[in-house]
């Protein structure tokens, strides 16, 4: 049975937060230098966002052989894995003592483009100006990798033995589908990962505010599935001088205007119900109590039109349709005997190919208008009653006594999907605090991240590593 069906209490209470926020700090405080560790995070995340790993055309092998070099000179065997020509995988493993299955520390090395012309800063410059590092992939995701590389990096300074092995894997190509990464993995190598239980990855994040300020830990336990979908409208070819009512385009045109105004198709899954609770209190005005009871506000056209306003939370309540590609004609003058338009659905958990296309072939009520599937990858949520979600919340309440850790369905694919049919428990989570002025910039211009995000982020992924690992 789905996990999505089950309701969870997302809530800490005060006296379990003071209560883990003790245990924890007692197990963690002996002669950890968190300033140092973020110190040197941010020294070999600038060297690293120095390497061009744009996909395409990937290059990425340069950024695995870089992680790679690290690793060994602090006495990590590591292993490259050529999946392409350019383009490899890193893994090393840091041995535990076997009592409980592994954590894989994934991030991708490839980065989207990025032109330089554009930037206030040059994108592969890997400088700090004004207390913030700039560079193509500074959050995405090169960043988190760094911050999972120094977390492992002080565990083996640290001497200490854990109950699980902590394996870290760099791959290429996430951009783009993850074919010749770490699907590359789940179909060559998957003996690297199968032995573990859990994987973190990118996903959410700590969501801030304007000023930084953290409102809640977003964890990413599901990802919407992409289901992209071809229309194909045939009619008869003529001069354009003399109009066709049935022409392919005049077809095309009406039917995406159907789907266009048949408006989004609620359905409000239990997690995320939960989820729009937890942020309700964070809100102020109408959103508070629409956030607060959503599955009865998206019956209220007025309260949809607020709900709408945040294309993120609301993207977590609803099968969405965007048209992406428009195809027809060759000459301004000829009517064009076939139309096409291409359509990226983003799926929620539970929902299958058959019933989206279904849908719209309800909607644009047209039989002679061909529906074909030229994509489809259905993600399965992850469970979240587990020892690393409730690792989180320890360290959650540890640095912010009370701070809400809330499970998100995230709109966007990544890599974990892989890993969650190979049977891994995977989270999307970087422990650092964004903004929405940090965020704008992630695929877009002027990506950077805070140094003083390093450091925290270092820090906080340490903390949840020694949790789950059990640490003593």
């Amino acid at each position: 049975m789905s996990q999505v069906g089950r309701r969870l209490s997302l809530s800490v209470g005060i006296g379990l937060c003071l209560a883990l926020t003790t245990s924890l700090s007692s197990a963690l405080a002996a002669d950890v230098d968190y300033k140092a560790a973020g110190a040197e995070a941010t020294k070999i995340l600038g060297d690293y966002l120095k390497i061009d790993t744009t996909v395409p055309p990937g290059n990425e092998k340069k950024g695995a052989e870089f992680l790679a070099e690290i690793l060994k000179k602090n006495g990590i065997e590591a292993q490259i894995f050529d999946t392409a020509p350019g383009r490899a995988c890193v893994y090393a493993r840091l041995k535990g003592n076997g009592k409980k299955r592994g954590v894989v520390l994934l991030n991708h090395i490839d980065v989207v483009p990025a032109n330089p012309a554009d930037w206030k800063h040059p994108p592969f410059c890997g400088e700090v100006f004004d207390g913030e590092l700039w560079g193509r992939g500074a959050l995405d995701m090169k960043g988190m990798g760094i911050i999972e590389l120094e977390a492992m990096l002080m565990i083996k300074k640290s001497g200490i033995t854990l109950d699980r092995d902590i394996v870290f894997l760099g791959t290429p190509d996430e951009e783009v589908g993850g074919e010749f990464g770490a699907g590359w993995i789940k179909k060559n190598k998957p003996e690297l990962v199968k032995d573990c239980e859990f994987l973190i990855n990118e996903g959410f994040m700590i969501e801030a505010d304007k000023d930084g300020k953290a409102k809640y830990w977003g964890v990413n336990f599901a990802e919407k599935s992409p289901l992209w979908l071809e229309l194909t409208a045939k009619g008869q070819a003529g001069h354009a001088s003399m109009p066709l009512p049935g022409s392919a385009t005049n077809k095309l045109v009406k039917a995406l205007q159907k789907l266009n105004d048949a408006g989004p198709n609620f359905k409000v899954l239990p997690p995320v119900e939960e989820y729009f609770k937890n942020v309700s209190t964070l809100e102020g005005g109408e959103l508070k109590d629409i956030y607060a009871t959503v599955a009865d506000s998206v019956k209220d056209p007025a309260k949809v039109k607020l709900i709408m306003g945040d294309v993120l939370k609301s993207s977590m309540l609803y099968n969405t349709v965007s048209l992406t590609v428009l195809k027809a004609g060759y000459k301004t003058n000829v009517i064009p005997g076939e139309a096409t338009a291409q359509l990226d659905c983003r799926i929620l958990p539970g929902v299958t190919k058959d019933e989206v296309v279904s849908y719209v072939k309800k909607t644009i009520d047209d039989p002679t208008i061909e529906i074909g599937v030229i994509e489809w990858e259905q993600a399965e949520p992850s469970k979240l009653d587990t020892d690393l979600f409730n690792s989180i919340k320890k360290v959650a309440a540890d640095e912010f006594p009370g701070m809400p850790v809330v499970p998100v369905l995230v709109p966007w694919f990544t890599d974990s999907h892989w890993f969650r049919e190979l049977g891994l428990t995977a989270y999307g989570f970087e422990p650092v605090e964004v903004g929405p002025q940090h965020m704008a910039t992630m695929h877009g211009v002027d990506e950077r991240i805070p140094v003083k995000g390093i450091e925290d982020g270092v820090r906080r992924m340490y903390k949840i590593l020694m949790d789950v690992g059990g640490a003593k």
